[in-house]
């Protein structure tokens, strides 16, 4: 799933608001909805991504909310709020090498980052667009780049655009140059487990689903991972009760050897004329080969069609 992730200043500067403004007097303008209304589509995500703000006009405000409602009063949609919580001092992984704020948004909605962008406000936010994996756009929204990057920027390898019209206009260009000639990014780097990204709850960003396409593509997520689960679970079963099947049937096959004679053909069928090492070895690449084509079976039923229509 690809998505575009589009700073809140963003917003607001295409919109001539000062960010440090009260967020009751925020208005946007048909010009900045529209550019939002053009990114989303049945295939991309839509996420709105700040900062709380610590200023005392605006503290403990971010405001994500009441873009949102405009948004969607615009024929807009926007589909996740990501916002990080945290003060300058506290424990954050939200930006630059611990890219958070986007490894979040991923994990929940099995976001592919190689494929996604993010609009950015600031030189934080391209540091944590690279770190992530995706691709980082400047919006500078009638700021010189001077005085947004400096005269010496650690990266010199993104776009720049005026406003936020001109950014969507620049995805629409790259996505269609990618499919005609292919994505000419590199993979990103996987994104870590949820054990691991969530090891410090409080120092992960906050997330929020704000539309019904959001909701429904993080539901698929959760179910799917949940069948995985159960399929893991399966298997581990069934190759414990294999197993101590096989131990079963060994021993027997062992006493009644000792107590019992057999027929004459049943040296042949047991495969005594071998090795026991090489007969070893060839029922354990018997049983490797049952049990790849078990799997390849789960696997043809739990893609047929009809069985996803069941599974829904």
């Amino acid at each position: 799933m690809k998505a575009v992730f589009v700073h809140r200043n963003c917003l607001l500067r295409d919109s001539h608001i000062d960010p440090a403004s009260p967020v009751a007097s925020w208005q946007l303008t048909p010009a900045t909805i529209e550019a939002v209304r053009l990114l989303a589509n049945g295939h991309r995500l839509v996420f709105l991504y700040g900062q709380r703000a610590t200023s005392p006009e605006g503290a403990g405000e971010d405001g994500l909310e009441a873009l949102v409602k405009q948004v969607e009063a615009g024929g807009g949609r926007i589909d996740g709020l990501l916002l990080c919580p945290h003060r300058d001092g506290a424990p954050c992984r939200c930006w630059g090498e611990h890219p958070g704020i986007f490894w979040v948004a991923a994990s929940q909605f099995n976001l592919q980052l190689a494929e996604c962008y993010a609009l950015a406000d600031a030189p934080r936010d391209v540091v944590t667009a690279y770190a992530a994996g995706v691709r980082p756009l400047m919006v500078l929204c009638q700021r010189t780049i001077g005085q947004v990057l400096g005269n010496q920027p650690e990266r010199k390898d993104f776009p720049i655009a005026m406003d936020l019209t001109q950014a969507v206009s620049y995805i629409g260009v790259e996505e269609d140059i990618s499919q005609q000639l292919g994505r000419p990014r590199s993979p990103s780097l996987p994104v870590p487990s949820d054990e691991v990204l969530f090891a410090e709850p409080g120092a992960v960003p906050l997330i929020t689903v704000s539309s019904a396409v959001g909701q429904s593509q993080r539901a698929r997520v959760i179910r799917s991972r949940a069948q995985l689960r159960d399929i893991a679970r399966w298997l581990t079963f069934f190759v414990l009760g294999a197993v101590g099947l096989s131990l079963g049937i060994a021993y027997l096959l062992t006493h009644f050897y000792r107590i019992q004679p057999f027929p004459d053909y049943v040296y042949w069928v047991t495969l005594q004329f071998i090795p026991r090492a090489l007969r070893g070895i060839i029922f354990i690449a018997w049983g490797i080969g049952v049990i790849a084509l078990a799997l390849r079976s789960l696997y043809r039923s739990t893609t047929n069609p009809f069985w996803r229509q069941r599974a829904r």
